[in-house]
């Protein structure tokens, strides 16, 4: 069975908190890709990927970047696992329940849960296994159970990774 993670950076590998820590300790903030990422939310995110087997799929306002620029953040930064696509972004697009249908109207516009619907629709087996891994709650009411939210202040903690092991 398939199995995908949807990543968020902001608030789950790149806090207010690390970056207040990375600021008292005197050290950048950034580097030429962006905010730096907590190496123990990184850690989370490889037991994570370790235990499920499951591919990162990017939610991330970063992803606007595009695919290449986040495989290279990856590669660049010895990130765990591997990019496999990111979601597609609808600051003012529409969702469509199979390539072939016609768009549904009436959603709020960037909502990530229709990305990622999109995405499952266009990418996915019907019976693909997933985890969204957030510190926020735009997503449809039918994901709610595949909704790891992260607390923004602490970003992905072990024990969000095994809670999100567990998500069928």
């Amino acid at each position: 069975m398939e199995r995908f993670i949807f990543l968020d950076f902001d608030g789950v590998l790149n806090t207010g908190r690390y970056q207040q820590e990375l600021q008292a300790r005197g050290e950048t903030l950034r580097d030429a890709l962006g905010p730096r990422f907590d190496p123990q939310a990184v850690d989370a995110l490889r037991m994570l990927l370790e235990r499920s087997g499951a591919r990162l799929v990017i939610t991330s306002s970063w992803r606007t970047a595009g695919i290449a620029a986040m495989r290279n953040l990856w590669r660049s930064r010895s990130l765990p696992g591997e990019v496999t696509d990111i979601t597609p972004f609808y600051m003012f697009g529409t969702y469509r329940t199979s390539p072939q249908a016609e768009p549904f109207m009436g959603f709020t516009l960037g909502c990530r849960g229709l990305e990622i619907a999109e995405w499952l629709t266009r990418h996915a087996e019907p019976d693909a296994s997933y985890v969204i891994l957030d510190d926020e709650e735009d997503f449809l009411l039918q994901q709610a159970s595949r909704l790891v939210r992260i607390n923004p202040e602490t970003d992905l903690t072990p024990a969000d990774a095994r809670k999100a092991g567990y998500i069928k």
